[in-house]
């Protein structure tokens, strides 16, 4: 749990108890100046007597009384709730969308990186993709031009299965088209509505002569270039079927990477710049973050901030000080001990100690988010924790007892959405646009719930012109049933008097019915003996034909990627009708 101590902000969060200074320097004044003049036995014996006695007074007895000062002011200091450190307070808020621009030309083979470049590049993203719990990732693949493999999504799972199969080989032109690349990733950001985001270029080369301009224009429209550089700077050949990779004049290309270059790409882009390597096998995971200077972007990350209290720790500092004063000391301590602890502990933990409920159910709220909803009494960190695990109403019902604001119009709007109450959802994120109308996360929630309110809609419509037609479909089948009855009383009746006429005719007919039956058996007899002979062809020509079949399957290969490689195909050859590269004055392939 982050903890920001900010001394600027130093505060008391019960200003309140400071009153109790007077009262209580007032109050130990009179006791100590009482206790100073009498005590036991100045009371009961005389004066003489106590002198040749040679009995010291109490007062005179412990040079420590002006320790109970310090001990009442640190008391009082550490009641008032002293605080200096921050931590977040959840919001439930999305992160910012991250493009993965893949490098997927030839020089991604070279196996300076074991397996090769393009493989472990693959086991980074994997890993990137495993540790972004939210926000939207989309995955684009460049070599000659740029396509989109996934756009922006939050299911993972589905761009590393994709992962698999991006291979140099469905790429429909040769070359390093980075611009294409960070063109297609702000026309996906353009699409989903989002006008700052990240851009992650995987790769092992960046012309900058052609790209600078092209990284400048992004960071100035508040899209952050990151660069994550795959390979070594010695390089290695890359390896083919018929050997290793040739350039036009015959020699092996060993393509080396300009780290100097890929790192002024991210220094343009105002983004992180991190190497992907053999030597630097321990670097840090690739981590979204925003720029230093994108404070609204930090703010709806950590969330309004909520300060702890620091009076345990100030109240610590008075147990050595009662220590001085010997049994009276004790006597303080759990005086002292029930003042600071109010509340009834059933079960002391170590955390106990050190957090109260809110902090505890705020360290528990990604992890165990039951138990943070059990624990917390803050009703923000006890909604968060509702929505947590999914309890979406429990979440919207704690989030309308907070006080009106953007951050609680827009947390409950997310949570009746969860709920599936579309149409309230709709009118919380309007209450807290009225506090921000180009809030961009409100904007953006507000039309997904929009466009899912109008899908619903439309589903009802079509269930009720269903309905209605099944029932008139049934309507329908009944009056056909009518007719058929009448139809079959006509048809009856009509027998009924044919049955007359044919009585006499069954006498005369039933002789050449008998007649029929003979020739009939006799043709019965001959067609069997002809359908035999033709099932035993037809088994004989079905197996050949299956065997046939089979042989013919064996022959197609296992290619995964076959369908991406002709949906870029189409899209490559739809965007350059005139069937010339992006450079014509490239003459490099990889």
């Amino acid at each position: 749990m982050m903890q920001e101590i900010i001394w600027s902000n130093f505060h008391f969060l019960r200003p309140l108890w400071l009153l109790l200074f007077i009262p209580g320097f007032i109050l130990l004044f009179m006791w100590l100046n009482n206790s100073s003049k009498q005590d036991g036995w100045q009371q009961s014996c005389d004066a003489d007597l106590l002198a040749a006695m040679q009995i010291q007074s109490a007062s005179k007895g412990t040079r420590w009384t002006w320790l109970y000062w310090p001990v009442i002011a640190l008391t009082i200091l550490a009641l008032a709730g002293p605080a200096v450190r921050q931590i977040p307070m959840p919001v439930v808020k999305n992160q910012s969308a991250l493009i993965i621009a893949l490098d997927v030309s030839k020089s991604m083979l070279s196996d300076d990186l074991k397996p090769s470049r393009l493989q472990r590049a693959k086991f980074k993203i994997q890993d990137l993709l495993e540790m972004r719990k939210d926000g939207q990732t989309a995955l684009v693949v460049y070599s000659g031009d740029a396509f989109v493999v996934t756009p922006l999504t939050s299911d993972t799972d589905t761009i590393v299965s994709l992962l698999d199969v991006v291979d140099p080989s469905i790429m429909p032109a040769s070359g390093t088209n980075t611009v294409s690349a960070l063109e297609k990733s702000q026309e996906l950001l353009a699409q989903a509505g989002i006008f700052k985001g990240q851009i992650l270029l995987v790769t092992d080369s960046i012309d900058m002569f052609k790209t600078e301009q092209t990284i400048e224009n992004l960071s100035t429209a508040g899209i952050t270039t990151h660069v994550l550089a795959v390979g070594t700077a010695d390089g290695a050949p890359i390896p083919t079927s018929k050997g290793f990779l040739k350039d036009l004049r015959g020699k092996i290309v060993i393509p080396q990477v300009d780290y100097s270059e890929l790192q002024q790409a991210a220094r343009i882009g105002q983004g992180m710049f991190s190497v992907l390597s053999n030597t630097n096998t321990e670097d840090p995971l690739y981590e979204v973050k925003p720029k230093q200077d994108d404070t609204r972007h930090a703010d709806d990350q950590l969330g309004t901030a909520k300060f702890i209290d620091d009076g345990p720790f100030l109240a610590l500092l008075i147990i050595p000080l009662l220590a001085m004063l010997y049994r009276r000391g004790i006597l303080m301590v759990l005086c002292l001990g029930f003042m600071l602890n109010t509340q009834t502990s059933h079960a002391l933990t170590w955390d106990d100690l050190w957090y109260n409920k809110d902090q505890q159910a705020f360290k528990q709220l990604e992890q165990a988010p039951d138990e943070a909803f059990k624990q917390a009494n803050n009703p923000q960190i006890k909604a968060a924790a509702a929505y947590k695990k999914e309890d979406f109403k429990t979440a919207a019902q704690l989030y309308s007892t907070q006080n009106d604001s953007l951050q609680a119009y827009y947390n409950r709007g997310n949570a009746l959405a969860q709920s599936g109450n579309l149409q309230a959802a709709i009118e919380n994120y309007n209450q807290a646009l009225t506090f921000d109308p180009d809030d961009e996360d409100t904007l953006y929630n507000k039309k997904l719930v929009e466009d899912a309110l109008k899908q619903q809609e439309q589903e009802q419509q079509q269930q009720q012109n269903k309905d209605q037609q099944d029932q008139q479909d049934q309507q329908d089948q009944q009056n056909q049933q009518q007719n058929n009855e009448q139809e079959k009383q006509q048809q009856q009746a009509q027998k009924d008097k044919q049955s007359e006429a044919q009585s006499n005719k069954e006498n005369e007919q039933q002789k050449q019915d008998e007649q029929a039956e003979e020739q009939q058996a006799e043709q019965e007899e001959h067609k069997q003996e002809e359908e035999i002979e033709l099932s035993s062809d037809e088994k004989a020509l079905d197996a050949e034909e299956k065997q046939a079949m089979e042989q013919w399957l064996r022959r197609i290969k296992d290619d995964p990627g076959g369908l991406m490689r002709r949906k870029f195909l189409y899209q490559y050859h739809k965007r350059n009708q005139d069937g010339e590269t992006y450079d014509n004055q490239t003459t490099e392939d990889w």
